[in-house]
């Protein structure tokens, strides 16, 4: 029997203009404001009085056929968390590091490092993902920490291993560093560039020169900015990708068109390498920034930019650390799922066995999905396709509560659909018309 999906949200578009958006199909039908009594009516009443609409919202999928709408979005979100035709494996070299920003997370750990019975389960562990899993088609390494430059030896041992399985294998592996760029050199760059099919790095500036300076120095108080700028530079022209992330705050955020300034030189293919991601500093206080000026400013000198706008859509592209296929194995063998984490071993979800096997302690990777959506709250929130039952991590830290993870209100809802709305349509056709 055909219904309204459970998951359709009413928006005001303007005085003349309504919007239904429908959750589960991500489509909109925009439609006169004159006509939101029809809504209102019985799905046949409306079929008859209005075949256009009714069949907008058919097309759509905001009308639908279906019982339990619920347990298919649960369905669908455990069955893309559980794709195995990909694996990502984190790694923590070490927690140490040679900054000291105030606004990190960790607590870094003078000289620590992968032991060489650490290494050798890591091994294990990698020959057991690739070669057990008749479905992986794509191998995926990250290094975090700490400075993982800094566990290089390790790193290039632990890269080896991976290229050798998965040549063996014949899957294409990609290599991801997040990294503050001060130790990239020559030899770093010839060893990714002959070893590995892909290789990314995530780098950091807090500001221009000047203001990233005052953040991310040496613990001898050298500045790092002009290393890192032309550490970029080096990387870019052996069409290594970059990702610039670019932390700021109240007190630099006027400082980041100096950064293009600086960018500007590089040549038109080194600049198809780059990406900048702008991100506010968590801990800064919540205030009003011209984001989309400065986007602008770059991909005015050809520069792909983007920030995180609340384009919530997290049950189609979830966290990877929903995934099961992923996992984080730290410098000393406890295994985590999330990064955004203290690594310590209180905290940890399990670690590594000798023969490369690991224990979980906490929850296994499926114990952990099924966290997700376990709330009655989620079963019938408008959002639900968008939001995916929210952060596992979140799920699993505050799981007594029957509320919203998030707290999220009906106007918050609202709010976070319009948003989609005007990010995904709105700009793109702003764009497209001054073009």
């Amino acid at each position: 029997m055909l219904k309204l999906s459970s998951y359709n949200t009413i928006l005001n578009l303007s005085d003349n203009i309504n919007a239904l958006y429908c959750a589960t199909s991500d489509k909109y039908v925009v439609f006169k404001k004159q006509l939101i009594n029809d809504l209102k009516l019985g799905i046949e009443e409306l079929k008859i009085k209005n075949r256009d609409l009714f069949d907008e919202l058919l097309n759509a999928g905001a009308i639908i056929d279906r019982t339990n709408e619920f347990l298919e979005l649960k369905n669908k979100s455990y069955e893309i968390d559980s794709n195995q035709s990909s694996t990502q494996l984190f790694i923590n070299p070490t927690l140490d590091c040679n900054f000291n920003c105030w606004y990190c997370y960790e607590n870094h750990i003078k000289k620590s490092k992968i032991s060489p019975e650490i290494l050798e389960r890591i091994k294990k562990l990698v020959k057991n993902l690739i070669l057990k899993n008749d479905k992986l088609i794509h191998f995926y390494l990250s290094f975090f920490g700490g400075e993982p430059l800094l566990g290089f030896r390790n790193v290039k041992q632990i890269i080896l291993n991976v290229a050798d399985q998965c040549k063996y294998k014949n899957i294409p592996f990609n290599v991801n560093f997040t990294s503050n760029g001060y130790l990239i050199n020559s030899e770093k760059i010839r060893f990714l560039k002959d070893t590995c099919n892909g290789i990314n790095f995530q780098i950091t500036l807090d500001g221009d020169r000047e203001s990233h300076n005052k953040t991310r120095y040496l613990k001898s108080g050298e500045g790092s900015y002009n290393r890192i700028i032309n550490n970029i530079r080096n990387l870019l022209k052996n069409e290594i990708s970059v990702i610039i992330r670019i932390n700021y705050t109240k007190e630099n955020f006027h400082t980041i068109p100096n950064i293009l300034r600086d960018l500007k030189n590089f040549d038109k293919n080194m600049k198809k390498f780059i990406k900048i991601d702008l991100q506010k500093v968590w801990q800064d206080s919540n205030q009003n920034f011209e984001i989309d000026r400065i986007l602008e400013l770059f991909l005015n000198e050809n520069i792909v930019a983007s920030t995180h706008k609340n384009t919530m859509d997290q049950l189609r592209y979830s966290c990877y650390a929903d995934k099961k296929n992923e996992m984080l194995i730290n410098y000393n063998g406890d295994v985590f799922k999330c990064t955004a984490r203290d690594f310590l071993t209180e905290n940890r979800d399990g670690y590594l066995k000798e023969d490369g096997t690991i224990c979980w302690t906490r929850l296994t990777p499926s114990e952990r999905l099924d966290s997700k959506m376990n709330r009655a709250v989620c079963k019938k929130c408008k959002i639900l396709p968008l939001c995916g039952g929210g952060c596992s991590q979140k799920c699993i830290e505050i799981e007594k509560t029957k509320h919203c993870i998030y707290g999220y209100t009906e106007e918050d809802k609202k709010k976070i659909v319009l948003d989609r709305f005007y990010n995904n349509f709105v700009i793109p056709y702003e764009k497209n018309s001054s073009i």
